[in-house]
């Protein structure tokens, strides 16, 4: 569809107000209001840890677009489904292993990444609560019940992992550690400006500037959302599945 299209930036306006109303209505119920919050010792520590991971990442993401050296994971790619987002899918997996090294090697657990088992309820609520309001606002329910095919179920899969991997990097690892080092709201508007930086390579790589502003700007209401997902569950769950249905239901 059109980016300028009327109908391309309504599908998104409605959605984006439907998920603001869910995550508001979800986040004043008991099972969310429950959630145990993550805290650190050391937040500067902590923040410093999550810039510098940010930054190695970013350079690796731009190398990976550009220089002829990762053209073998261009290559990698062609096996899955999805073209550019297999590729984006391949990075987000290699950037994930320097944050499981890091856990490793400092003694932390899980849920100083959003994979907190005290708020895995809490997330996948909200999580599967907004990726069902997704596909009916996105007019899928009906076609969906028809079943999927063999391509579009191996698209979701990569989205998943994609939306799985990146979700435990930024919302996870950096927000956490920047909302304790800055502040709930500085550390997640912080989070959101590297994300969306983040972004940017593979973006530029497939469009100039110039025409991709449309992208970018659905990029940072999304992270903005993806980021408040977080704030209110303390569990990658929420912002993962989000977004991982809603980008599927815009491709199939």
């Amino acid at each position: 569809m059109n980016q300028l299209d009327l109908k391309y930036w309504l599908g998104y306006l409605s959605e984006w107000l439907g998920v603001i109303a869910v995550v508001m209505i979800a986040g004043a119920s008991p099972v969310v209001r429950k959630i145990r919050r993550v805290e650190f010792r050391y937040p500067q520590r902590e923040g410093t840890f999550a810039l510098t991971l940010f930054a190695l990442l970013f350079f690796f993401a731009f190398q990976a677009f550009s220089n002829k050296i990762f053209e073998f994971l261009r290559t990698t790619s062609a096996a899955f489904a999805g073209g550019e987002l297999a590729l984006r899918m391949l990075i987000a997996a290699i950037s994930l292993l320097p944050v499981i090294i890091l856990l490793i090697a400092r003694g932390q657990p899980l849920k100083s990444t959003g994979w907190s088992r005290e708020n895995t309820r809490a997330g996948l609520m909200m999580g599967l609560l907004l990726a069902v309001l997704t596909i009916f606002l996105r007019g899928k329910f009906t076609s969906l019940l028809k079943g999927i095919t063999t391509e579009q179920g191996s698209l979701l899969l990569v989205l998943l992992i994609l939306c799985l991997a990146e979700e435990t990097i930024f919302r996870g690892y950096i927000q956490l550690r920047l909302m304790s080092f800055l502040g709930t709201t500085w550390g997640w508007l912080a989070t959101t400006l590297l994300y969306l930086l983040w972004q940017l390579p593979g973006r530029l790589w497939i469009s100039q500037l110039s025409t991709a502003w449309p992208e970018i700007l659905i990029t940072l209401v999304q992270a903005l959302l993806l980021g408040w997902m977080m704030r209110k569950t303390y569990h990658v769950a929420a912002p993962a599945l989000y977004r991982a249905v809603s980008a599927w239901l815009l491709l199939i």
